[in-house]
């Protein structure tokens, strides 16, 4: 491989974005400052924009890479996961999610981006060349294992110095593979979501609070579980029935569009696990209510956990769905 670094998706809003936004002015403006060295000057002007438009994919994709500039490597992990959720048929945030992960040497995290883009936009060819990088570390790193339980084996110490002369780019920008490193344990799929309590309504003064009619925290609770549960077995018609018929995503997104990706997404991978980690509800309103919870998801390809709130109002039909954001 003649290229001394493993690949950042860096790409303009005609190529990537142009399905989901059109070009920005403030946007523009970022990437000239990033381009020039201004990282401050561009992450400044990226946030004042997101501010008022907190969806705009090219805007946040943009600041990921300034983040990733400014070895705010933290930040930048959090702003690419945000939008693989959000935009998922765009696989430039997996690639870079991978490049991100790569670089503190966490190989399996990197390999489930890569694949999870690839099984998005299959002719991907950088998250390609990407991934045949990650299994050439994940090799190096089991020759290395071989080669310290069986030191005399000659044939493991070929394949090690075969691996190690593929110029991939990792070993410049990570940490280096330890020989003993324990491998990558497969965590055992959950539940599909723990069980729900009400938080107390919103109010000025504890005695207002205490006076409140009850949350019907049963009703809502038996959406959440029937939600998680359809998510989780792959049920992407009942996973769709616990929205409301008036739901809109965000990020633009119509109905019908934002229907196709989740039975696309829900279909895709083998096995799908989902759970809702201490969820609290809230009143909003007379027949709406807020659920703040931590979202665990995982899946044979791809697992994270992501602070989500759902909004719901009751109808003929039970509790239904009206809003869904990552916080």
């Amino acid at each position: 491989m003649n290229r001394t670094f493993f690949r950042l998706a860096i790409v303009a809003a005609a190529a990537a974005f142009a399905p989901i936004v059109s070009a920005a002015t403030p946007v523009e403006q970022a990437q000239a400052q990033l381009n020039s060295g201004d990282l401050q000057g561009a992450l400044k002007t990226l946030d004042k924009h997101l501010a008022g438009s907190p969806q705009d994919a090219e805007g946040r994709f943009t600041r990921g890479l300034v983040l990733v500039k400014l070895n705010k490597t933290e930040d930048a992990l959090k702003a690419f996961a945000d939008l693989t959720r959000d935009y998922p048929q765009l696989p430039e945030p997996y690639n870079n999610l991978a490049v991100l992960y790569a670089q503190q040497g966490d190989y399996e995290k990197a390999r489930d981006a890569l694949e999870a883009a690839l099984a998005t936009h299959p002719a991907y060819s950088t998250a390609h060349e990407n991934l045949g990088d990650i299994y050439a570390a994940l090799a190096g790193a089991a020759y290395n294992r071989a080669l310290m339980l069986d030191q005399a084996n000659q044939t493991v110490r070929y394949k090690l110095n075969l691996v190690n002369q593929l110029d991939t780019g990792l070993s410049g920008s990570t940490p280096a593979i330890a020989p003993a490193a324990p491998a990558v344990a497969q965590r055992p799929l959950p539940p599909p979501v723990a069980p729900v309590t009400a938080a107390p309504a919103a109010s000025s003064s504890p005695a207002a609070a205490s006076a409140e009619p009850g949350i019907d925290a049963n009703g809502v609770n038996t959406t959440l579980l029937a939600w998680a549960k359809a998510w989780s077995s792959k049920d992407a018609s009942g996973y769709i029935a616990q929205y409301a018929s008036d739901f809109m995503p965000e990020g633009g997104l119509t109905r019908a569009s934002w229907e196709q990706q989740r039975r696309d997404r829900i279909s895709r991978p083998s096995r799908i696990a989902v759970r809702a980690l201490n969820p609290e509800i809230t009143r909003i309103g007379a027949d709406r209510v807020r659920v703040n919870f931590t979202q665990d998801y995982q899946s044979d390809s791809f697992s994270d956990q992501v602070n989500k709130t759902l909004e719901l109002r009751a109808t003929d039909g039970g509790w239904k769905i009206v809003r869904e954001y990552i916080r």
